[in-house]
């Protein structure tokens, strides 16, 4: 134990009368810490600042007439999404634009809403139902969390949606 001390002093004394060994030291030090506190700082709450994150929904949703009444359930999806302010929402009309920006990495996603989502979520009171889906269309090339995210948010949707509508149907039935 002794000779290690020894050795550990004539090391520390070689380094700190050696200035080209004391700089390269400190720079070993210093860097690796640097790279953690950078990369800590960037990848810390990736979540918090989504707005930037495009998500391109169309709605070609034609609605229904449920009980008498008229649903049209794809308009007041849209009509939620603009007051969401989680992510970036964009609305088009156009489907090949939309798809064709994808493409050129203008936008992160595509949320199409079919024709017929308000009919197939209204068939949740009858015998043969059928579940209403989104069209979701991700560009995975564009960023490498992106694509998580936005998965995350169509999923909500979706799952947000089926639950709102299967109350609004029960409530209609009554």
């Amino acid at each position: 134990m002794k000779n290690a001390f020894r050795i550990y002093k004539r090391d520390m004394t070689k380094i700190f009368t050696n200035w080209v060994a004391l700089i390269m030291m400190l720079v070993i030090i210093i860097i690796p810490s640097l790279y953690s506190l950078i990369n800590i700082d960037a990848s810390w709450d990736p979540y918090s600042n989504t707005k930037g994150i495009k998500i391109v929904v169309i709605n070609d949703d034609k609605g229904t007439v449920f009980k008498g009444q008229d649903i049209n359930i794809g308009n007041e999806l849209v009509d939620k999404l603009k007051d969401n302010d989680k992510l970036g929402w964009v609305f088009l009309d156009d489907k090949e634009a939309a798809k064709k920006e994808l493409l050129l990495e203008k936008y992160y996603a595509t949320v199409e809403i079919p024709e017929n989502f308000s009919e197939n979520a209204t068939t949740i009171v009858s015998k043969n139902v059928v579940k209403p889906t989104l069209i979701y269309t991700v560009n995975e090339k564009k960023n490498a969390i992106a694509p998580k995210i936005t998965d995350t948010g169509a999923s909500t949707i979706q799952r947000s949606e089926e639950r709102r509508v299967g109350k609004e149907c029960l409530r209609l039935c009554r």
